[in-house]
């Protein structure tokens, strides 16, 4: 199970709306073939180990997942029947599947057609590592992080500026390094404010190609942008509460979401108590004035250094 967690990591960023899935057949005590979820639309994990076997080798071999095996036909076949045909008679799974679609379904299907489960194993870790799956289909809201910069004085932005960029507060290494944040996320969101006045680019450039889609909190949409290809736009008048913007970026299937914002878009999260984890990069700068960084309600932890930066990271789970 701990080298289907191996294999499912390749999936991170690439994988959504789906879970990272990774899958490993074993016979005669040794591993025959491997597979994991590359992307929606492509086979799951374990379509891909059973394909990427001798089906000679399949004939009373176990198959390892880390999460339940479907059981219901999407863009690709379901997993559950394929795997009963496959001549392989134990299944070990990590967590059961709590999308409404599976909920159990796979693991009844492989029992009444014979085949061995077992469940539970390294179930913890299997949970852990797609808590943001989880945690899009059991409370219905995207996994909400967030990131800002600030001064050691606390300061996150100044109060005036004569340029439409931004005005770094970290080092490189510390900026890249958001990039690496960047791109674990499927969405990033900042409020309009933000978006006007230090036109970001938002993307992971410095990491990898795992852009995440942009939102844009608040203001009008410009006329002549194509949702599609543009930012996604949350009109303040609309959405005017932390859990009325939770609620539509689920709507929006968006499983995770990396709020950038200014320090009034993140307090708002905050205060709503609407967040799963947070980071806070500190620099050794000191300003006279400036805009006030967010205030956390739970201690922060140091976990990372960027030469004189410092990242301090919570967790709300």
């Amino acid at each position: 199970m701990a080298r289907c967690l191996q294999l499912a990591e390749n999936g991170r960023g690439t994988s959504f709306p789906n879970p990272m899935v990774g899958s490993v057949i074993v016979r005669d005590q040794k591993i025959v073939s491997e597979g994991w979820h590359h992307s929606p639309g492509g086979r799951h994990a374990e379509a891909h180990a059973i394909y990427n076997c001798d089906p000679k080798k399949l004939d009373g071999a176990t198959l390892y997942v880390n999460l339940e095996p479907c059981n219901h036909v999407g863009r690709t076949e379901a997993c559950a029947p394929l795997i009963v045909t496959s001549g392989i008679k134990k299944v070990v799974i990590g967590s059961g599947d709590t999308h409404h679609k599976v909920n159990g379904s796979g693991i009844e299907h492989l029992k009444n057609h014979g085949i061995e489960v077992t469940t539970g194993v390294l179930e913890q870790e299997c949970r852990k590592l797609n808590k943001r799956f989880f945690r899009f289909h059991e409370q219905k809201r995207p996994y909400i992080v967030l990131k800002w910069a600030e001064t050691k004085n606390n300061f996150v932005a100044p109060l005036t500026k004569n340029e439409l960029r931004p005005v770094w507060i970290t080092n490189e290494y510390a900026r890249q390094h958001t990039h690496f944040l960047r791109s674990r996320e499927q969405a990033i969101m900042v409020g309009h404010k933000t978006w006007t006045q230090d036109t970001p680019r938002l993307s992971a450039y410095r990491w990898n190609e795992n852009n995440p889609k942009i939102v844009i909190l608040g203001g009008q949409q410009p006329q002549g942008t194509q949702p599609p290809m543009g930012p996604i736009w949350l009109s303040s008048q609309i959405y005017k509460e932390p859990q009325q913007v939770a609620t539509k970026l689920h709507e929006l299937e968006i499983q995770s979401v990396l709020i950038e914002g200014g320090p009034q878009t993140l307090q708002g999260f905050i205060d709503a108590n609407l967040w799963d984890e947070c980071y806070c990069y500190k620099s050794a700068s000191l300003w006279q004035e400036g805009l006030k960084g967010p205030k956390i309600n739970i201690p922060l932890t140091p976990i990372a250094r960027f030469e004189d930066n410092v990242l301090w990271y919570g967790n709300n789970q």
